[in-house]
């Protein structure tokens, strides 16, 4: 008899597990969802040339309960003025091992495109990396303005937001945005799974870093704990480093609150030199 029953479970738990895995491998990635607040339209990006067109660039002004009137612009730019790359760390928890990364590109005028691979969540949903490991989440790139995708996160969620510059040459800087223009697109055409493991906000940019460079990042816990990245940066020589990794941390947090987003060169504001 407890043989019996045993095998029963036994057999039940196989059910279970056997449907559970069908649901998640049958379940398909769409664009067609009640999407939460910013994450309403996918960006695309035309380059033609050296002309570079951005259509529903993000650009919204948050108010302190969250709370933002949408808006998408077009924004045009040469790809010939790309200057610089940043690496963004966003510490959302008090664990610092969890966090958001995501780059802004530098132009020659001073303004910058951010690009941030981020979960595409419905109305009400929240992030989970164990879901974000069953097909719960499909991907959107946010392409926007450092004033919506930073100022959301230092000033409106008080996250506590790295900005790093990076040594990337222009010329480095231009294949990279290139790289990324082409999986913006990817995503446009064609909906996919968020994967914690396989398509992060993390290895979605080293991956295209190795493929433009002759780079090789280390195989890290620091990968699915992106908020320790910005130490394997260090110690690949990747950001400046103008003291000890502490000192660097300190120096490029941004101080919460203390920057007018509305200002002209608020992205100046952003960044301080460190000694």
């Amino acid at each position: 008899m407890e043989k019996n029953r045993i095998k029963i479970i036994f057999l039940g738990i196989i059910v279970a597990v056997l449907v559970f895995l069908s649901f998640v491998l049958l379940k398909k990635p769409s664009h067609d969802r009640d999407w939460e607040l910013g994450q309403e339209r996918l960006p695309k990006i035309d380059i033609v040339g050296d002309d570079i067109e951005i259509s529903d660039f993000r650009d919204f002004v948050w108010n302190g309960s969250g709370k933002a009137e949408p808006r998408y612009v077009s924004r045009k730019h040469k790809l010939s003025e790309i200057r610089s790359v940043d690496v963004i760390i966003s510490h959302f928890s008090d664990f610092e091992g969890l966090a958001h990364i995501f780059l802004s590109f530098g132009f020659v005028d001073g303004k910058h495109v951010v690009v941030s691979m981020e979960t595409r969540r419905e109305v009400g949903e929240e992030f989970s990396p164990i879901l974000g490991l069953l097909n719960n989440f499909e991907i959107i790139y946010v392409v926007g303005s450092e004033r919506d995708i930073v100022g959301l996160r230092t000033d409106v969620r008080d996250e506590r937001v790295h900005i790093y510059p990076t040594v990337a040459s222009p010329e480095k800087a231009k294949e990279l945005f290139l790289k990324l223009a082409e999986d913006i697109n990817r995503i446009y055409a064609k909906p996919k799974f968020y994967n914690t493991l396989l398509s992060n906000c993390t290895n979605v940019i080293t991956r295209r870093v190795e493929d433009i460079s002759e780079l090789k990042f280390p195989l890290t816990y620091k990968t699915l704990l992106p908020g320790y990245f910005d130490e394997v940066l260090y110690g690949m020589e990747l950001i400046p480093a103008a003291g000890n990794f502490e000192e660097i941390k300190k120096c490029h947090q941004v101080d919460n609150g203390s920057v007018d987003y509305m200002a002209e060169g608020f992205e100046k504001k952003l960044r301080r030199p460190c000694d």
